[in-house]
């Protein structure tokens, strides 16, 4: 007799085990599934409730900016300033507006203009910064105040006023200057 042959017996007791192990992999994997559907739906409603706080914060976080940002307004231009005491440039006010509110915002307008998310005008909101130039360079970065259906005003230190609030969405000035916005936070 071949011994490479199996014979039927051999044959029902593999078919068996093959068939009780897989029902029981089966039932692990099912049973992983439903503990995995329960994680994610938990997941799915942390998400939601963290989002609704996120939203909250980050909606105050956006008012103590743009109040931030209005206790300034008056203050002289200074090239290179970054203190109330002594004067504001563009980026120096920014960055000092948004590190009174725990938001790490550095560098000249150019590289603001890297950090975070890029935004189109009608994607703006209040504490948003919006940079201005022509082409694609970078030279100045304003705070979103106020958003409303024809207007949007910002807070900024411009080298002839200071620190300024200017509605861009009316001035030819800003308006054929304007880039975009970055929202970081």
């Amino acid at each position: 007799m071949n011994k490479n042959v199996f014979n039927p017996i051999t044959l029902l007791a593999f078919a068996i085990i093959l068939v009780f192990s897989s029902c029981n992999s089966n039932k692990r994997y099912a049973n992983n599934y439903k503990k995995k559907s329960r994680t994610e739906e938990s997941s799915r409603t942390t998400t939601k409730s963290t989002a609704k706080r996120s939203y909250t914060s980050s909606s105050s976080k956006r008012n103590g900016i743009v109040k931030t940002a209005q206790k300034y307004i008056g203050k002289p231009y200074v090239y290179g300033g970054k203190k109330p005491s002594s004067g504001f440039d563009c980026s120096g006010f920014t960055s000092h507006v948004y590190k009174e509110n725990g938001v790490t915002v550095s560098g000249p307008s150019y590289k603001q203009a890297k950090q975070g998310r890029k935004k189109s005008m009608n994607e703006l909101k209040e504490g948003d910064l919006v940079f201005f130039g022509s082409g694609r360079k970078v030279s100045h970065v304003a705070i979103v105040a106020n958003v409303d259906r024809n207007k949007i005003e910002v807070i900024h230190s411009t080298s002839s006023r200071g620190v300024v609030l200017d509605d861009i969405s009316n001035s030819q000035y800003w308006k054929k200057r304007y880039l975009f916005g970055r929202d970081v936070l």
